[in-house]
């Protein structure tokens, strides 16, 4: 069961994460790194309030849980919007559940320049 939450979870994320975002919103790399560390910093002060001795441990999983969510979420909607700026397929998201190729492909995203806009994309 845990196997197969393992598999649906990262999958369902994706999904929603594909079809919420909008095809015509793209973010650079300085936008991309601002997010990405905001997410960090929220997913570690979330972490450090659910750890705390005054928070009851069922509560605090549900809160880490919720939290993680979320946080996965707006992380792959951060990387398809990069990966739209790159003119790649949003799919490559998915390697963001590949163990040590995702942080290969986060500095990837993080260090390739974005690809010019054409002129009838940028004036209309």
């Amino acid at each position: 069961m845990f196997q197969l939450l393992m598999i649906v979870v990262p999958i369902g994320l994706f999904v929603a994460a594909y079809f919420t975002t909008s095809r015509e919103r793209y973010l650079n790399r300085m936008e991309f790194f601002v997010r990405v560390v905001v997410l960090l910093v929220v997913g570690t002060g979330v972490v450090l309030l659910t750890s705390s001795q005054s928070v009851d441990a069922t509560l605090g999983a549900l809160i880490l849980l919720c939290a993680g969510l979320l946080i996965g979420y707006f992380n792959l909607r951060f990387q398809i919007m990069r990966l739209q700026d790159l003119r790649w397929s949003p799919f490559f998201a998915l390697l963001a559940y590949v163990p040590v190729g995702n942080l290969v492909f986060l500095f990837v995203l993080l260090l390739l320049p974005g690809k010019p806009k054409v002129n009838a994309e940028v004036f209309s």
